[in-house]
């Protein structure tokens, strides 16, 4: 469409301010004219087709302004949504506080644990949970059974997690001195004992270490559950199945829940090892109910 060179003056200006806010909201096209007509205009204005084709409805939603302002758009969308929860960090550290007693011993040097790798796998599934103010790990390398006991004193604990080797009596506990390491075994006996000694014993108990599974008669009349292990378990698993398993608390998940997690970790990076790991709840305790914050 060019403007009729026969308009006067006052028409022809307002026939271009017409075109121009046609052309501003999109209703008609208007390019440069870059000599395609030689009549010295500027622009060159054309229908657009997309326009013409929902002319009808255009009409009148532009005829009807309420109706208009009533159409969703990104902005605003049709449903409205009311009452919706904001959750804060203030409202994040009202929930249950999880104090996490995390002991692990390497005294033995021919058969060296990756254990420092475990921990700092854990510590960096926590800190990137949506719970993680709600949570401390409490790391005690080299423990022994004074380790142990200072721990349930001054953090009463829900959990007490114990990494490095294990048999079928008892834990490789440290010797707990600056000399060479040497093991001290901490028998699953006076373990219990360190629990009943608390007025707060943990609500579950993590011992991953081989043949742990030998601590459920001494420790579940103690506490509500354990995780142990049936047979000898690798670094690998280990540390796969605790980094998953404190994700999933972290994230708020249920005991039930956070184990099975951890065993799908230990079945992707270990397929042989999947049936180690064990969960034993005390009689009453439903673990899919069972939740730690």
């Amino acid at each position: 469409m060019r403007i009729d060179a026969q308009l006067k003056a006052g028409d022809e200006q307002q026939a271009q301010n017409e075109l121009d806010h046609l052309a501003r909201y999109g209703l008609i096209r208007r390019e440069d004219n870059n000599g395609q007509v030689k009549d010295g205009s500027k622009y060159l204005y054309s229908k657009d087709s997309n326009v013409r084709a929902h002319r009808k409805m255009i009409v009148k939603f532009a005829d009807n302004p309420k109706l208009a302002a009533a159409i969703p758009t990104k902005r605003r969308p049709a449903v409205k949504v009311s009452n919706v929860k904001t959750v804060t960090v203030r409202a994040l550290k009202k929930l249950k506080r999880l104090n996490v007693l995390y002991l692990t011993a390497n005294p033995d040097e021919q058969n060296s644990l990756r254990i420092d790798a475990e921990v700092r796998q854990v510590q960096e599934a926590v800190r990137g949970s949506k719970l993680r103010d709600n949570i401390e790990l409490l790391y005690r390398p080299a423990a022994d059974l004074d380790s142990l006991v200072d721990g349930l004193n001054d953090y009463a604990p829900g959990i007490v997690h114990f990494s490095g080797h294990g048999y079928s009596g008892g834990l490789a506990v440290d010797h707990a001195k600056v000399t060479r390491p040497k093991r001290r075994i901490l028998t699953f006996e006076h373990l219990g004992k360190a629990f009943a000694a608390v007025d707060t014993p943990p609500r579950v108990v993590v011992l991953n270490a081989c043949e742990s599974a030998g601590a459920e008669k001494a420790l579940l009349p103690l506490v509500s559950a354990i995780i142990v292990m049936r047979d000898s378990v690798s670094d690998i698993a280990a540390t796969a199945l605790a980094t998953r398993f404190y994700a999933a608390i972290a994230a708020g998940q249920s005991l039930k829940s956070a184990f099975k997690q951890g065993v799908l970790a230990v079945e992707h990076a270990s397929i042989n090892e999947a049936d180690i790991p064990q969960l034993i709840t005390a009689p009453g305790v439903n673990s899919a109910t069972f939740y730690l914050v």
